[in-house]
């Protein structure tokens, strides 16, 4: 599983600046091809069916295109500074998950994968007290890799 880029405390007032962020991030690192409103609208295009938030605040946006190729795909992180609605929920934590329409299973078993981690109260805790890029982005790859 490969994490892309994960920003800790992003200050995203809304779902769709927060949708813009994760596209922003996914386009600087792994879709640098892939047109920046496209990705934005991929990931609004599955909200808008249903939302993909949970009740204990993590939400899983996710774009899955015949333009990404399965070597390009790969997962955003954000906390939030502050908590926003998304659907019913209010979410502080957001797992954007990029991915190629001909492996969706590989898409399937990352999100089981990182819903297993963010099922767990004291890692969602210890993702949102992040100070840093860096250290979320390490901390998630330890959890997740610690369920492959």
């Amino acid at each position: 599983m490969k994490i892309a880029s994960a920003v800790a405390k992003a200050d995203c007032a809304n779902l769709q600046a927060v949708l813009s962020e994760i596209a922003t991030q996914a386009h600087q690192t792994i879709l640098p091809k892939f047109s920046l409103d496209a990705l934005t609208a991929a990931l609004n295009e599955r909200e808008i069916l249903r939302f993909t938030s949970t009740p204990e605040g993590v939400a899983f946006p996710h774009a899955i295109c015949d333009e990404i190729a399965p070597s390009d795909s790969g997962i955003v992180i954000l906390t939030l500074l502050r908590p926003i609605l998304w659907g019913s929920h209010q979410v502080a934590i957001v797992v954007g998950l990029l991915g190629s329409k001909s492996e969706p299973w590989q898409q399937v078993r990352n999100l089981a994968r990182i819903a297993r981690v963010c099922s767990q109260a004291d890692i969602r805790q210890q993702l949102i007290a992040c100070a840093d890029d860096a250290t979320l982005l390490n901390l998630f790859d330890k959890e997740c890799n610690k369920h492959a």
